[in-house]
C-alpha cells in the first residue's frame, strides 16, 4: 500500500529504521497522512517546507560522513607515518596533523593522503615538507613543557 503525495502531520522521525531509497520520503508508522487534497493553508505549506528543509540537511549531513568515513583509514596511516619519523604518540602525531592542516589551509584529508603518497609515489611537496617539519617541532615542544614526552 503506497501513499503516494501523502503529508504527516507529525515533525517526529519515521519508526522504521530501513534506509531510504533515493527520493523516497520518510513515513511516521501510526500516523494518518493528509492527501495532498485534504492539505489546506499556509500552516501545511510551512510545516512541508520544513520537512523538505530537514530533509535536505539531513542528506547532507550524511555525504559528509559518509566522506570522514572514506577518508579515515589515509589520515590514520598518515598518523603512523608521522610517529614512526617524528618519533612521537598518537596524539602528538594527530596534533601536527591538524596543526599542518589548519596553518596552510589545506584540508586535513589532502595532508594526510600527500603524506601517505611520499611514502611510496611521489616525493612530499616542498611546502608540506616544512609545515609538517615546524608542526612536529611545536608539538614537540609543547610535550617537554608538558612533561608528556613526544
Amino acid at each position: 500500500m503506497t501513499n503516494e503525495g501523502a503529508f504527516y502531520t507529525s515533525h517526529s522521525p519515521p519508526s522504521d529504521e530501513r534506509a531510504l531509497d533515493p527520493g523516497e520520503e520518510p513515513r511516521t508508522a501510526g500516523r494518518e497522512p493528509l492527501t495532498a487534497g485534504a492539505k489546506s493553508g499556509a500552516g501545511d505549506r510551512a510545516e512541508e517546507a520544513c520537512r523538505l528543509a530537514e530533509l535536505h540537511r539531513l542528506r547532507e549531513e550524511v555525504a559528509q560522513l559518509r566522506q570522514a568515513l572514506d577518508s579515515r583509514p589515509v589520515i590514520d596511516q598518515a598518523r603512523g607515518v608521522i610517529m614512526a619519523s617524528g618519533r612521537c604518540g598518537p596524539e602528538a602525531a594527530w596534533q601536527v596533523l591538524v596543526d599542518t592542516s589548519q596553518r596552510t589551509n589545506t584540508k586535513l584529508r589532502e595532508v594526510a593522503r600527500l603524506l601517505t603518497r611520499a611514502t611510496h609515489q611521489e616525493p612530499l611537496p616542498e611546502w608540506l615538507r616544512s609545515a609538517v617539519s615546524a608542526s612536529c617541532a611545536r608539538a614537540s615542544r609543547a610535550a617537554r613543557r608538558n612533561g608528556t614526552g613526544g
